[in-house]
């Protein structure tokens, strides 16, 4: 169950958790329309195995980014378990997506369940990179509603203030070796409006601007406030 359709129960103790899949398998059992929308979500983090009778027409277009298990799924599964990572019982047939699902826990494997809340439930997902923001409420709609409004006010130049300071934190690692004193800088670089609204301007000048502030309590040389070499211009 992804939490933008049926929103999250709060008396569940869930922990919001950013999981890098990568060599990860995540095995779906069901080919249908439920099992082709959670292969087109995995299967741009993780390896995806989708194990079936049958596939819809989008899944045999993605034939060549997941793998297609052609399987009579009543004379058994237990098989295409091992190696999972996350499991995900979609197979339409409610009591075999229950046996699908304590064969999987019995094993110690992450279930992401389409009928109710298992341990892997699946947020609405806002990607504007570097930034990723993971949204969950109890009501659907209240979801989408602030995914829709976050999304307006995530404009370009958070993007840039994120690769910003991403270089920024670089630069301190090397010179600033007390993690309280980066964390003061970054915080007045992100309070600075000026490089707010430099980024709109040019990203090499916002750079700058906030080189200052690094500078200015380094107290290191006017070398140190130079860019980089091959730093982005975009004016």
């Amino acid at each position: 169950m992804d939490a933008e359709e049926s929103g999250i129960n709060s008396r569940r103790r869930l922990l919001p958790l950013l999981l890098d899949l990568e060599g990860k398998l995540i095995v779906i059992f069901g080919g249908g329309r439920v099992g082709e929308r959670k292969a087109r979500l995995f299967s741009d983090y993780g390896e995806v195995m989708v194990v079936s009778q049958e596939f819809t027409p989008g899944l045999m277009e993605m034939k060549d980014d997941l793998k297609l298990v052609h399987s009579n799924l009543s004379h058994g599964f237990e098989k295409y378990l091992e190696g999972a990572f996350i499991v995900v019982p979609a197979t339409g047939i409610f009591e075999l997506n229950s046996a699908i699902e304590f064969e999987a826990r019995a094993r110690g494997l992450l279930v992401n369940k389409v009928d109710g809340i298992g341990d892997v439930v699946v947020p609405s997902l806002i990607r504007k990179d570097p930034i990723t923001i993971a949204i969950s409420t109890e009501s659907p709609g209240l979801t989408k509603y602030l995914r829709l409004r976050l999304e307006k006010e995530l404009t370009e130049n958070f993007q840039q203030m994120a690769l910003l300071l991403s270089q920024i934190r670089q630069d301190l690692k090397e010179t600033v070796p007390m993690q309280r004193d980066r964390a003061r800088m970054i915080w007045r670089i992100l309070e600075d409006e000026e490089i707010w609204r430099l980024l709109d301007v040019s990203y090499e000048k916002a750079y700058m601007r906030a080189r200052s502030h690094v500078c200015h309590d380094e107290r290191d040389s006017l070398d140190a406030c130079d860019p980089p070499q091959g730093l982005h211009r975009r004016d």
